[in-house]
């Protein structure tokens, strides 16, 4: 992900964790992370994600990582899509599908 894009992928983790009235401490028990270093590090947009790391989080967060997906390229499709072919687009846009659908098999 570029800058912005983290940037407001950690400001939805913000959002979503203060909605669920959690401490960064408790998130990161949760999820599975390190400690409050490493949510505050995901929240300011210092930090990329694996894709492993994103299920444990949206777990931990009462959403699913094809939502958490969604708010990215939503929230920023021009930058995200910026310089990438018409086929690498429908590719990504394939791979959120993929895991909305991978979701209601767990």
């Amino acid at each position: 992900m570029d800058n912005n894009s983290l940037k407001r992928f950690g400001e939805y983790i913000k959002l979503l964790r203060e909605t669920e009235g959690m401490s960064q401490e408790e998130l990161a028990r949760k999820s599975g992370f390190a400690g409050r270093a490493a949510i505050s590090a995901l929240e300011i947009g210092k930090t990329n994600i694996s894709v492993d790391r994103l299920q444990d989080l949206a777990i931990a967060l009462h959403t699913t990582p094809g939502k958490m997906l969604d708010i990215i390229i939503e929230s920023n499709e021009t930058a995200l899509t910026d310089g990438l072919s018409a086929e690498s687009i429908a590719k990504l846009k394939s791979y959120a599908e993929y895991l909305r659908s991978q979701e209601g098999t767990k």
